[in-house]
């Protein structure tokens, strides 16, 4: 039997933003802290672009090897988990300047110099404003 749900949204009953999911076993996960909050793919070489993102309202290029990423929906403040990679370094990414709206993060090459590159992912998990 296959049963489907169709909503335009869901809403904890006792709260809002509390919204309990049934995991392996007995463990049980929150909804809301299991989301990713932004993800982007850019690229910086060449030509600078948004291949595709996730809640992220613009994105600036800072020099080589940096950008700015500029948020949608803002963090709930600056204690959010931040990922970034580069698809040909093998010494990618520091984060600097980290606000609730915007994170800002550099690329390097082997010779630890500022590099951009042909493809970068990004992913930020925590809580929204």
């Amino acid at each position: 039997m296959t049963s489907k749900l169709s909503v335009d949204t869901i809403q904890g009953v006792s709260q809002a933003g509390n919204i309990t999911v049934q995991g392996e076993g007995t463990a049980e996960t929150n909804l809301q802290q299991g989301l990713v909050k932004v993800w982007i793919n850019y690229k910086t070489a060449a030509t600078f672009v948004n291949n595709d993102s996730f809640n992220i309202a613009s994105i600036t290029d800072e020099g080589t090897g940096q950008i700015l990423h500029n948020f949608t929906n803002a963090m709930a403040n600056t204690i959010y988990s931040y990922v970034g990679m580069s698809n040909e370094f093998t010494a990618t990414g520091s984060l600097t300047n980290k606000t609730s709206s915007t994170a800002r993060q550099h690329s390097y090459n082997t010779s630890d110099a500022a590099a951009d590159t042909t493809e970068n992912s990004t992913v930020i998990n925590g809580d929204l404003a």
